[in-house]
């Protein structure tokens, strides 16, 4: 009888997941489409960006990242996975790694990131606070040896430590412990007067 319950519970977890991240690609799509009402709020529970996060990660980078997971904070939030940095690099460049390269970073690490968010008026900025790799804190020029090898070239319109557009006509964001508001601004004079 055992079994049989722990499969019934490990199939009641993966189709939550299921659920929730399709009702996120929901919302998201729903923004993209551009049919949100003016003024609007759509919101995403931390289920749903788990969900959601994890989904896309297997897609993007199948064989380098594992056990995703966000932890969301006031304006911030904290993403943990295991992560195979080769395998992370050899899927965005198709390069295999240097001598250095392999001696260095091979093997999944455990790594811990932690980034506090400001948005306003149909801009946003990420900053990173804090990043573990195995539990030792990485900074300065190691840093940014991570960043412009692994971030930018994996995810190559991210931005971090810098100022962007939000797309969609979204306003501002707010994240919490429960969870991520997107508001949807509202129209200019300019942009609903007749021409």
């Amino acid at each position: 009888m055992k079994p049989v319950l722990i499969a019934a519970l490990c199939l009641a977890v993966a189709t939550a997941a299921t659920v929730e991240s399709q009702s996120a690609s929901a919302k998201i799509a729903r923004l993209e489409s551009g049919r949100v009402a003016w003024g609007s709020r759509i919101d995403f529970t931390p289920g749903e960006l788990n969900s959601w996060v994890r989904d896309e990660a297997r897609e993007l980078v199948p064989q380098g990242v594992r056990n995703l997971r966000l932890t969301l904070a006031a304006g911030a939030a904290t993403g943990s996975a295991d992560i195979d940095f080769l395998e992370l690099r050899r899927a965005a460049t198709g390069e295999a790694p240097g001598w250095v390269m392999k001696n260095l970073f091979a093997g999944e690490r455990p790594v811990t990131v932690t980034a506090h968010f400001e948005s306003r008026n149909g801009r946003a900025r990420v900053d990173v606070d804090s990043v573990q790799i195995s539990g030792v804190p990485i900074e300065g020029a190691a840093l940014d040896f991570l960043i412009e090898n692994y971030l930018r070239p994996t995810f190559p319109t991210a931005k971090v430590g810098e100022w962007f557009g939000l797309d969609y006509r979204v306003d501002h964001f707010a994240v919490s412990p429960a969870g991520m508001a997107i508001y949807i601004g509202r129209p200019s004079l300019a942009a609903i007067r007749p021409r």
